[in-house]
Order: structure tokens, then sequence, then C-alpha cells
């Protein structure tokens, strides 16, 4: 929660004032050289670091040739091919008949969808500005990434005191109006793949447990989060659905919990149910 004329979210900060940007830019070059050297007495790690490079493109950009995979990397086209061929072996990556590389199985089974970033994001945004301008508060559009609730772009409110930006923040799913949508959606045996058999959050995530508290979630439509993520942040989210029925992301509303009362939630709910459904006819 922010006011816009004077503080920052953490997300915001990260852009940094102009001298901030210049020793930014220097510790990040510091550390590239530090990753470099790492990398060359690893070579086990540089491969590793290069996988998972081209686990991010695939979920970013959902297509990836081999001759961009490479010029990506920095490395030969035969060194790029041995990566996506592992990653293809492990159900990670998928090849079409245009030989171009798509998000396999194994990603999707942690929550990706088959859409990628890129796509949700501009499918999403006219939604989210109908339903920003509708209730004047910051609208989000978010992910699941297995156990964690990926914030891939937000649209802040007209208040002076508001929530702000979002965009590349990583919550508890659990806890995430947003997560809590999405999750609703599985079952006990697929939130025992998540968490494990008993959880892993001190009890909070015990898929049993969890599947009966998102009982309400899955009656309703929508899930409600009161201080669960932050103190004095309140947020409403439900979940996007393919035309299959699949849920890909979830749209959230958050605004402070002074004005943002559970009785507002559920009025929000109604508005934010109706921008959920515009979405959906878009797919």
């Amino acid at each position: 929660m922010r006011n816009s004329r004077n503080s920052r979210t953490p997300a915001d900060a990260s852009t940094g004032t102009t001298s901030g940007s210049a020793a930014g830019a220097s510790a990040d070059a510091a550390a590239d050289a530090a990753h470099a050297s790492d990398a060359h007495h690893a070579p086990g790690l540089e491969s590793v670091d290069n996988a998972l490079t081209l686990l991010l493109l695939l979920r970013k950009n959902g297509r990836l040739r081999l001759s961009d995979a490479a010029d990506h990397l920095g490395v030969a086209r035969s060194t790029a091919h041995r990566l996506l061929a592992t990653l293809r072996g492990r159900g990670f990556a998928v090849q079409g008949a245009d030989k171009a590389y798509r998000p396999g199985p194994a990603l999707y089974r942690l929550g990706m969808s088959q859409r990628s970033d890129y796509e949700l994001v501009e499918t999403a945004r006219p939604h989210m500005l109908w339903l920003n301008g509708k209730l004047g508060e910051t609208v989000h559009l978010v992910v699941r990434s297995g156990a964690e609730a990926r914030f891939l772009h937000s649209i802040e409110g007209t208040h002076a005191l508001r929530v702000g930006s979002r965009a590349g923040a990583v919550l508890p799913a659990h806890l995430a109006s947003a997560g809590k949508a999405l999750l609703a959606d599985l079952s006990v045996a697929e939130l025992a793949e998540i968490y494990g058999a008993k959880g892993d959050q001190g009890g909070e995530t015990d898929p049993e447990t969890l599947h009966r508290r998102l009982a309400a979630v899955r009656r309703r439509g929508y899930a409600i989060n009161i201080g669960d993520t932050e103190r004095g942040l309140s947020a409403v989210g439900a979940a996007v659905r393919e035309p299959g029925g699949r849920a890909v992301a979830a749209l959230t509303v958050s605004a402070p919990s002074l004005r943002f009362t559970r009785a507002h939630l559920n009025e929000a709910a109604g508005v934010l149910l109706e921008a959920v459904r515009r979405m959906e006819t878009a797919f």
C-alpha cells in the first residue's frame, strides 16, 4: 500500500534514480563477471543455468527456435540443441512440425498456462482497464507457478492512497487471493504434488486441510485475502478459464483494508466476475 506521490513499492523501487541506476549497473556488471567466472570453473553449473534460462524463455514467449536459443545463450547451435533435447526428454518442452520448441506437459503440471505471459497480458489488459475504471482500485493479473502466485501485470488505482504495482512480485499461492482462486481448482492429489503429502508450511498447506478450506472459494467463485499477505491490505481474486474449463490465470483487485472492508470486497467481487467473464470470451 502506498501514496503514489511520496512512496514506492519494492517493485517500483527497483527502477531507482539516475545515481542509483549507475550504482546498480556497476553492481550488475560485477555480478555478471562473478557469474562468468563461476561458470568458467563449473561448466556443470553453466549447463544448469542455460537450461533454466531456456525454460524461462519458453514460459515467456511460448515458442522458441533453435537459432534464437543459441543466440540468447551465446552458445553454438549444437549446444543449444542438446539442452533443448534434454528438456524435451524430460517433458519440459515439445517440438512441433515447424521445428520450434514449445512448453511441454511438465511445465503445465506446475501450473503454467499454454499461453505465454505476453499473450495473457495482451488478452487481459483491456479487461483490467475496464475493471480498474469501474472500481478505481489496483488490478492485477496473476498466474500460478507451483506453490507461488506470480504477478504478471498491474494497473494502479486512482486513489492517492492505493496499492502499488506488484508486477514481477511472487507471493505464496495459499495466501494470495489469486493464488487461492487458482488452487481451489485442484484436487487433494494435485495439491499433494505441489506441497507434499503433509504440506510444508506448518500445517497450512496440508493438502486435505487446504482443499477443505478452499471449498468456500469453489462455492462462491472468488477468493478473499484480508491481511494474509500484507497487513492493512485486502484483495479479492477470481480464476480465468480457457474454453476447456482449465484455470490459467486470475484477476485480482486490491486496496487498503480501511477502504476495502468485507462488504466492499463482496461488492467488488461482482464486478470482478464480470471482468473475468469478459476476458474468458476473448480466448
